[in-house]
């Protein structure tokens, strides 16, 4: 349980997240992660020479990825700070947030930037060398749809899910559709009254399509609606399964950051002094092979015991739920209210950028207690390799 980690209230930004293939397919993430970064201190106020370190998150190779943390803190405006860079697919965010309240828990860093950014676009076809192959001929993989296939278990993400809903008694296409399509009605909440609570957190980003060309986008691109008519005609994935594509998330481009700091500091850097944010606790599990979406009530349930809190005490979860098997799972298991899951979207609706995913789920919790006026908050999410992680926040 940590007693020093605080995040400021507005000291944390997300970009939109942009379906794969569409605005951001072309821009380097990590530079694009910068120029966001310095967007949002400009708007927020701040100076790059607030930080003292930094926790760079990021699960798809960009070019120049090996300098990423450095070169990311130097284009941000401060080339006197860095720190690790970390890649642990989809639970990335929440374990840089992680570090970085263990940073400022410990005294190692008194305000520490913890920002993720990816670009699952075109990501990196590459080439192994393999000197004993035949003619020496080289190992290739595509880093992103390879992967989506685990390597030690066997079988694809969507598979593992399958298992999953088989394991907790077969759960049905109509089940699945019917949390598709309440997702959505709860993603659709945040487009309200001109998109008010994602203007809440969200900066625009700048991007260039062409030389002659540059946009601005400033909301989730390729986000479909889920409809009962929509879904109804969809063929599971997996013959047999109860997984549509549209009950499924979709890989996208994105970056995040959230400021993680001491008790003062949050207060000064805070755009509401009234509002106190602490960082609780962590907590990480992993389920048997190929039963990735049984680790998140785990993780959660760790996260929860760390922080002293049960799920009676939470005003507001949030997941990242690449499929509908992993909120009817968690939400049964650990008998979570309705009304406090997942308002205002997850992932399975507006997207996964794999490294910044957990980032904007955490700060949408935050914004959401903010609006219930406070109250304890849990975030968790499943991860390739079986696992998850899960943060807990309290907000008054």
């Amino acid at each position: 349980m940590f007693q020093k980690a605080y995040i400021p209230y507005k000291g944390y930004w997300s970009s939109p997240f942009s379906r794969w293939q569409m605005s951001f397919q072309s821009a380097n993430a990590i530079e694009l992660g910068a120029a966001t970064a310095r967007k949002f201190l400009e708007l927020r106020g701040y100076t790059p020479d607030i930080f003292d370190g930094c926790v760079l998150g990021s699960t798809v190779a960009q070019p120049k990825w090996f300098h990423m943390t450095p070169w990311f803190c130097a284009m941000m405006g401060n080339d006197k700070i860095s720190g690790p860079m970390i890649s642990q697919a989809c639970a990335t965010s929440a374990t840089c947030i992680y570090t970085a309240a263990a940073g400022v828990e410990t005294g190692m860093y008194k305000t520490v930037l913890a920002a993720a950014a990816d670009r699952t676009s075109n990501s990196p076809h590459l080439a192994w060398a393999n000197p004993l192959g035949s003619s020496g001929e080289v190992i290739s993989e595509n880093w992103m749809t390879d992967n989506f296939t685990d390597p030690y278990a066997g079988h694809l993400m969507v598979e593992t899910a399958e298992f999953v809903a088989t394991d907790f008694g077969g759960i049905t296409k109509e089940e699945s559709d019917t949390m598709a399509i309440r997702r959505y009605e709860q993603y659709a909440m945040s487009l309200e009254n001109d998109r008010e609570f994602q203007k809440g957190y969200m900066i625009p980003v700048e991007v260039n399509l062409s030389r002659k060309k540059t946009i601005i986008v400033d909301a989730d691109e390729g986000v479909r609606p889920n409809t009962a008519e929509g879904l109804a005609p969809l063929k599971p994935t997996v013959e047999g399964g109860c997984i549509t594509y549209g009950a499924q998330t979709h890989p996208a481009d994105a970056n995040a950051g959230v400021i993680v700091t001491t008790q003062e500091r949050a207060a000064e850097l805070s755009k509401d002094k009234g509002v106190t944010i602490q960082l609780l606790s962590y907590g990480s599990a992993r389920a048997k092979p190929a039963r990735m979406a049984a680790a998140v009530t785990p993780a959660a349930e760790m996260a929860l015991n760390n922080a002293d809190v049960e799920v009676k005490d939470l005003s507001a979860v949030k997941t990242h739920n690449p499929f509908t098997i992993n909120d009817i799972v968690m939400g049964s298991l650990m008998k979570i209210p309705d009304d406090i899951f997942n308002n205002y979207g997850s992932s399975l609706i507006f997207g996964h950028p794999q490294g910044p995913t957990g980032a904007r789920c955490t700060i949408e919790l935050i914004e959401e207690l903010v609006k219930l006026g406070g109250g304890y908050g849990l975030f968790a999410g499943c991860a390739a390799g079986d696992t998850a992680a899960a943060l807990v926040v309290k907000v008054s």
